[in-house]
């Protein structure tokens, strides 16, 4: 079963359009506050990876409305990562809105690994492996 890194946040003003409901390119920033949450937990924010000679660019990008939020909704939003079959990092995300135990969105998100001069990795290795193998355990137990 599937463990989930959670968080919350609260719909802003600027984040609605004029229909009352939250814009559709502010669920990826929902997203990016859960995924960054669980990226900090394993010591594997971008400035630590670039640190250890790697880049990590999202390539692929997913989501599914499910319901509106609106306007001060508080959302839970929540976000694990797969096992990997390569030197890749596929996040998945829910959006829930704890009032009335809506789902508003699911998505997902691939991230490959690129050593910094922009060539693909295929293998996860040293430091960076023993991280990432610490975060897909914790969401894979």
């Amino acid at each position: 079963m599937k463990q989930w890194l959670e968080t919350e946040v609260k719909v802003r003003f600027e984040e609605v359009d004029p229909w009352q409901i939250v814009w559709y390119g502010n669920y990826l920033s929902y997203f990016e506050v859960a995924r960054t949450a669980l990226l900090e937990k394993f010591d594997l924010l971008a400035g630590t990876i670039t640190d250890l000679g790697f880049l990590t660019p999202v390539v692929d990008l997913k989501t599914r409305f499910k319901s509106p939020a609106r306007f001060n909704d508080l959302l839970q939003v929540r976000a694990s990562v797969r096992v990997p079959e390569t030197a890749a990092l596929v996040f998945d995300f829910e959006i829930h809105r704890p009032a009335d135990q809506a789902l508003i969105a699911t998505g997902e998100t691939t991230q490959v690994l690129l050593s910094a001069d922009g060539k693909m990795i295929y293998r996860f290795s040293g430091p960076l492996k023993d991280r990432v193998d610490r975060m897909v355990a914790y969401c894979n137990p």
